[in-house]
């Protein structure tokens, strides 16, 4: 395996919940990739569970065969791959990425970040369709993905 083709880890740290309620364990969570233009135009979060699948929503994240990255390598006895999409947004400048992925009493969770224009910066005047592909471990725990929506920190020119 090629070293563009591997894909890093993110370890997430590991915390107790505030006054002790429950805890939580870090486990490993890796983001594949992100689109603005991927195809899905509602909102949805897809569970990919093969090579062959996976193949396909890749080509559904990235539609534009020129400017598509590699498909990254996935080890599908041990993980599998969870698409988030927030849907049709009216402008530029909205993107997605993993902030982290831990388990919560019994249910794995990601919580993702959609990045929203900062204020007053101008954005191109196109639909965009924000999706983030990330791996996370093989659980027989249910998953639940958490969104936070956040201004982009950019200065403007």
């Amino acid at each position: 395996m090629v070293a563009a083709q591997r894909f890093a880890l993110w370890l997430v740290g590991a915390g107790i919940a505030a006054a002790g309620a429950h805890r939580s364990a870090s486990w490993h969570a890796a983001e594949l990739g992100h689109s603005e233009q991927a195809v899905w135009v509602l909102p949805q979060t897809l569970v990919y569970r093969d090579s062959g699948s996976f193949r396909s929503a890749w080509t559904q994240m990235y539609p534009v065969a020129g400017m598509r990255p590699a498909l990254p390598l996935v080890d599908f006895t041990k993980w599998r791959v969870i698409v988030i999409a927030v849907g049709t947004k009216p402008t530029g400048g909205y993107h997605l990425s993993l902030e982290r992925g831990q388990t919560v009493r019994d249910s794995a969770l990601l919580t993702v970040t959609l990045h929203t224009p900062a204020k007053g910066c101008g954005v191109t005047q196109e639909l965009t369709t924000p999706a983030v592909a990330v791996a996370t471990p093989i659980t027989p725990a249910p998953f639940r993905v958490i969104v936070h929506e956040r201004a982009d920190s950019a200065h403007c020119n």
